[in-house]
């Protein structure tokens, strides 16, 4: 009996011993983003170009961690990082996909402008309650920082319009579809550029943070952020982070 116990015992410590083992120099982790031109331009999900696709190539290159970066359609990503099939994302917080299942920076490594759109003849939008009672055009998959959840709150009865991509928000904007379009300042001035779309005006609505985002499910997670941290600003100190 005592042996059996000394057995049982000396098999729960290798079980925990094996649990805290570092993660090997084998591991292979799973990096992913969304198509947000000109920050990443998803042309497949193998083929990812663009500013923020290289600084995440970047970070975990110094960071010495052998990676895979894949694109995704917005709710894909989100799905993946929550269930862990994709590890590392450089995005926004706010997500309501994450709520509990993500680690986070806590230093920001870049800022991106949301914009709001109107036609000539409709007031600006100053502040989020001025979107009370508005018909606003949204691009499918976004948060916008969490703003989403306000705008899909059926207390400030706000109706948004979902569309696919940046250039049919501003298409519908253009034929009196929404009153606004809520928008990204660079993905926004590509497709206004790309469908020849002028005349409007925007209101700058805020600025949010970009952050490096682990899903919780990655292996040796907390040690991957601060890993990953590191290297941003080791990067950052040398004058090649954006």
């Amino acid at each position: 009996m005592f042996f059996s116990s000394v057995r049982w015992f000396g098999l729960m410590a290798a079980l925990v011993l094996l649990a805290k083992t570092p993660v090997t120099a084998d591991t292979v982790y799973q990096a992913g983003v969304l198509d947000f031109p000109p920050f990443y331009v998803v042309k497949s999900e193998n083929e990812v170009e663009g500013s923020m696709a290289d600084l995440l190539r970047s970070i975990m290159d110094k960071a010495g961690i052998t990676y895979e970066l894949k694109g995704f359609p917005p709710k894909r990503l989100y799905k993946n990082l929550a269930e862990g099939t994709t590890q590392i994302w450089l995005g926004i917080k706010g997500v309501p996909e994450f709520e509990g299942v993500v680690l986070n920076s806590d230093i920001p490594v870049t800022e991106i402008e949301i914009r709001v759109y109107n036609r000539e003849g409709t007031p600006p939008i100053a502040a989020i309650p001025d979107f009370n009672g508005k018909k606003v055009i949204t691009i499918r998959g976004f948060g916008y920082g969490g703003l989403i959840g306000y705008l899909n709150n059926p207390d400030n009865q706000v109706a948004t319009d979902p569309s696919d991509s940046h250039e049919l928000a501003f298409k519908k904007l253009i034929k009196g579809r929404g009153d606004y379009v809520l928008d990204y300042k660079k993905p926004a001035e590509e497709a206004l550029k790309a469908a020849n779309i002028t005349g409007l005006s925007h209101t700058v609505l805020k600025n949010i943070k970009v952050h490096l985002i682990i899903s919780k499910q990655a292996p040796d997670a907390e040690n991957l952020l601060k890993k990953l941290e590191e290297a941003y600003l080791a990067l950052k100190s040398e004058g090649k982070a954006l």
